[in-house]
């Protein structure tokens, strides 16, 4: 019976990929890891002439380095259970050698989420390396910040005491670096670039941070000598100073608090994921040296297997690395298929892998020990190296108490039961559905071609320099010129929503030419915008607009707003229009919450920016966009890519344009999805609370990025949004806080007309 694989998806190319890399293992990486771990100087380890250098030359000869990128930046893009295969050899043969190796693609896998070029061509470069030579290092750890810099959620978070020790501070079109890195950052010694967490905003803690890829040759770059330790010798570690050290903004890859705790979960994702493996694989070499022993070693005139102490302790050994390794797979898999969907991982999953591998591998490397005897302590033997190398693992990348802690807090947020939801897929399996489809496939929806931008125009003869037109325009088209006259930026997105019209109080701004696509993928055929007709009676006769009517011909969407509260009552009744309107069957599909609440407001605008950046960086990045498609899954909704659409991503993520707009009311419209098309009826009750804003002198926008909160676990719990029901879309409510009212010409449609006695349809256009 013996040992085996209890994964029963495993093909055969995982087969294929298990033996050939085991077999390299075997050959190279364990031999190097034990001549390595005997050197008496760690700066050997990392001198020329090092084995270590062959290793890493041989590994990025077969590609494996390139295993986590896209196939567009020369990657293998593997799937994730063969990544997970990977690196539980790696741990297999050589966890210290595994850590090393595997910091190289840390700085490298945030360039790849830069949307610069430049900054994107690292990955490139890094795929293309087979000499092993573009050594990299995750750089967080500091003097006095250990296992408390992964604090990235809950009360310590914000503690100006947790700020990191390296600041930067802006300085015209770059930063300057301050500070130290502590001794403890993995291949400290030898990285040619860093993954470096430093901060920006030293009063907001941790959520004041920032993550910068830096090449390490930079003017004011030095480092110390590399630490003597009693385990993990081929893992070299050693501290970095910054003096004075100059970066350009493109290196800085997460410069608000958003997207600078986003990218740091998933960090903690994938470093505490990737230790889950590398320990469980640690722990099966462990118990599988003691296995081999017990069989060989005789006592008593018979091997020690024999002995029922030895085969109690060696099940239960069994027992034990068998769990952790089948939630280290899991979790690897489970948010690995989340980080290349560009979604937040479940890093309280992440953190049980590590915690529990790296406490087993101790655990059963010790029991090792204890089956070897007084040969257990000697070098002779693997399991000496296994024990010291595992004792480590249970400080590095978090103490586990610190992974306890901070794991804890997570799952005491969201869901506090295990729900499985009927009938939906596991993430990657809507990507699976789409791999036929390629970059180059869906290039013309992706990048569109024959769009042209809406062009106004400001009357430098009526213009008054208010700026109001600057202030109402939601996608920040505008820019003051040196007369002080508004004029359009040179890169800009006007969708032709004439805000800045309905807005200038002396009518200086007009329409040069609307929004409009005349050719390519999102060319919908329409290119004229007109005025209302004139209103007509029953008898065709000139009428006036009905109050109604004009509510809704004039009615505006509202972004900026006073701070003036709300009252109650006259929320109340924007809900009760909601609450009233019409629905299929008189489901009404839908429930509000009401936030106001500042600091919740505040909350949920910057997970939401954290988002939206995301989606950002992944759309103007020709690889990444691609997991934007698999992550929207099957059929893909093209509408999130319309240029318009993609104009309004992109002043979010530039915070030029506040998901919540700096409402004083945030109204969350959540739709039960047992009810039949609840997206459509949230509409329809989404638009008589519109009128009944507007009647009554309120501002009122859609919100539709305010409603990726649906993505964030926690906040949902917190508004007490659970299945069947979801966030469907937000909506800002508040004051305006000038005027904007007014008709606007809109985009003419066709109307088809199917009259009695006709021959066939009228089409009036």
């Amino acid at each position: 019976m013996g040992l085996r694989d209890l994964n029963i998806d495993l093909t055969k190319e995982h087969v294929a990929l298990w033996d050939s890399a085991k077999k390299f293992m075997r050959e190279v990486w364990r031999p190097a890891a034990i001549e390595l771990d005997r050197l008496q100087n760690p700066e050997d380890v990392y001198a020329e002439g090092s084995v270590l250098w062959e290793v890493f030359r041989k590994t990025n000869e077969l590609g494996y380095h390139t295993m986590m990128f896209p196939e567009e930046f020369g990657g293998m893009d593997a799937d994730s259970l063969s990544t997970a295969l990977f690196w539980e050899l790696a741990g297999w043969a050589a966890p210290d050698l595994g850590a090393s190796w595997g910091l190289h693609t840390m700085p490298i896998i945030w360039a790849m989420m830069s949307p610069d070029a430049e900054v994107q061509d690292l990955v490139r470069q890094f795929c293309a390396d087979t000499s092993g030579t573009m050594t990299g290092c995750w750089a967080i750890t500091e003097p006095d910040h250990g296992s408390d810099s992964l604090r990235f959620e809950g009360e310590y978070a914000s503690m100006p005491e947790l700020a990191n020790q390296v600041r930067a501070v802006k300085d015209g079109d770059g930063y300057v670096l301050n500070g130290q890195k502590s001794s403890w950052v993995s291949n400290g010694s030898l990285a040619k670039y860093a993954a470096l967490w430093l901060s920006i905003d030293p009063s907001r803690g941790n959520e004041g941070g920032g993550i910068a890829v830096i090449p390490l040759d930079l003017p004011g770059v030095t480092r110390g000598k590399p630490l003597d330790k009693i385990g993990q010798r081929a893992l070299n570690q050693a501290e970095i100073f910054f003096d004075d050290v100059r970066i350009p903004e493109k290196a800085m890859v997460a410069a608000d608090p958003a997207t600078y705790k986003t990218y740091s979960n998933i960090q903690l994702g994938l470093a505490n994921g990737l230790m889950g493996l590398l320990f469980a694989g640690c722990a099966q070499s462990a118990l599988e040296e003691s296995l081999e022993y017990a069989m060989q070693r005789v006592q008593g005139g018979r091997p020690i297997f024999r002995h029922q102490n030895i085969r109690l302790k060696l099940f239960d050994m069994f027992v034990s690395v068998e769990a952790a390794r089948s939630l280290a797979r899991r979790a690897l898999v489970y948010n690995h298929n989340l980080y290349k969907q560009m979604q937040p991982m479940a890093v309280q999953y992440a953190m049980a892998a590590k915690i529990m591998s790296t406490e087993t591998a101790f655990r059963v490397a010790s029991e090792g020990v204890q089956i070897f005897g007084g040969y257990g302590l000697s070098r002779e033997y693997l399991i000496e190296k296994i024990f010291r190398d595992a004792r480590a693992s249970m400080i590095e990348d978090g103490t586990n108490e610190t992974l306890a802690l901070d794991g804890a807090e997570r799952i005491g947020k969201g869901k506090l039961t295990l729900d499985v939801e009927v009938g939906t897929q596991q993430p990657g399996a809507q990507a699976s559905e789409a791999a036929g489809a390629t970059f180059e496939d869906l290039k013309d929806m992706l990048r569109p071609t024959g769009v042209h931008m809406g062009v106004m125009k400001a009357d430098p003869d009526k213009c008054t320099s208010c700026g109001l037109c600057l202030e109402n325009c939601p996608f920040k088209c505008w820019e003051m010129d040196e007369k002080e006259v508004p004029k359009m930026k040179e890169q800009y997105a006007c969708f032709s929503c004439y805000n800045c019209m309905v807005a200038c109080p002396v009518d200086a701004v007009s329409i040069v030419e609307s929004y409009h696509v005349d050719e390519g993928f999102f060319d919908y055929g329409y290119h004229t915008n007109t005025l209302p007709l004139d209103p007509q009676d029953a008898e065709g006769k000139p009428a006036e607009w009905t109050e109604v009517e004009k509510t809704m011909m004039e009615r505006r969407s509202v972004r900026n707003f006073k701070d003036d509260p709300v009252p109650d009552p006259l929320i109340r009744r924007v809900l009760e229009a909601g609450r009233f309107a019409p629905s299929a069957g008189n489901h009404q599909p839908w429930k509000f919450v009401v936030v106001t609440d500042k600091d919740l407001i505040r909350q949920l605008e910057e997970a939401c920016h954290g988002l939206v950046n995301m989606m950002h960086s992944s759309y103007h990045n020709d690889a990444m966009v691609m997991g934007l498609v698999q992550m929207m899954g099957d059929p893909t909704p093209i509408g999130l890519f319309d240029p318009r659409v993609q104009g309004g991503v992109g002043c979010v993520a530039r915070k030029e344009l506040p998901s919540y707009l700096n409402a004083p009311v945030v109204i969350i419209v959540a739709v039960n999805d047992k009810a039949a098309g609840p997206d459509m009826h949230a509409g329809i009750c989404g638009q008589n609370m519109n009128l009944a804003a507007q009647a009554m002198g309120l501002g009122f926008c859609w919100s539709g990025f305010g409603s990726m909160v649906d993505s964030v676990p926690e906040l949902k719990a917190k508004l007490g949004i659970e299945p069947p029901w979801r966030i469907s879309t937000t909506i800002a409510l508040g004051y305006p806080k000038f005027k904007q009212k007014g008709i606007v010409p809109r985009e003419a449609r066709p109307v088809t007309w199917f009259r009695p006695g006709a021959d066939g349809p009228e089409v009036e256009e």
